[in-house]
């Protein structure tokens, strides 16, 4: 009586081939557009972002505002040029100090020369967790019983 299979007309063929072509036309034409507003918009990140390190390149570093940090030099055993070895290791804050593994810190004092290997940052790690936490009581009290930052 009625049929509504498609692939029963004698022309279907050329039907199915041309809804098939049509399609991937439309989904390449949008994928393209996509893509091209996507590349746009990184460009333009791009140039935003090469202007702001043009900016920084050419600043007077006597005008440069500096990182605000911890004074690290809180820390039994740590002293000025160690705050400063940390530092150029980018740990500015007691969290990034009680993040950072005694053999990241170790590394980074093996690495500064002879004169600052025999510091031993095993508690520097613990001792930063403290002040960053704020627990400024435990943290004297347990200094008290280090000797130069060993426990």
């Amino acid at each position: 009586m009625f049929q509504l299979n498609p692939l029963n007309l004698p022309d279907a063929w050329w039907q199915h081939t041309l809804m098939l072509f049509t399609s991937a036309f439309l989904g390449f034409v949008i994928a393209y557009r996509k893509g091209q507003l996507r590349l746009f918009k990184l460009t333009q990140h791009i140039e935003a972002a090469q202007v702001s390190l043009a900016r920084c390149q050419h600043q007077d570093p006597a005008t440069a505002v500096p990182i605000p940090g911890d004074d690290l030099k809180k820390i039994e055993g740590i002293g000025p040029q160690i705050e400063k070895l940390l530092q150029q290791a980018h740990i500015w804050t007691y969290q990034e100090l009680s993040l950072t593994s005694v053999e990241a810190i170790q590394h980074i004092l093996d690495t500064a020369g002879p004169g600052f290997q025999m510091h031993d940052p095993a508690t520097w790690p613990k001792q930063a967790q403290l002040a960053h936490q704020g627990l400024w009581d435990e943290l004297l009290e347990w200094q008290l019983r280090l000797n130069g930052g060993r426990a």
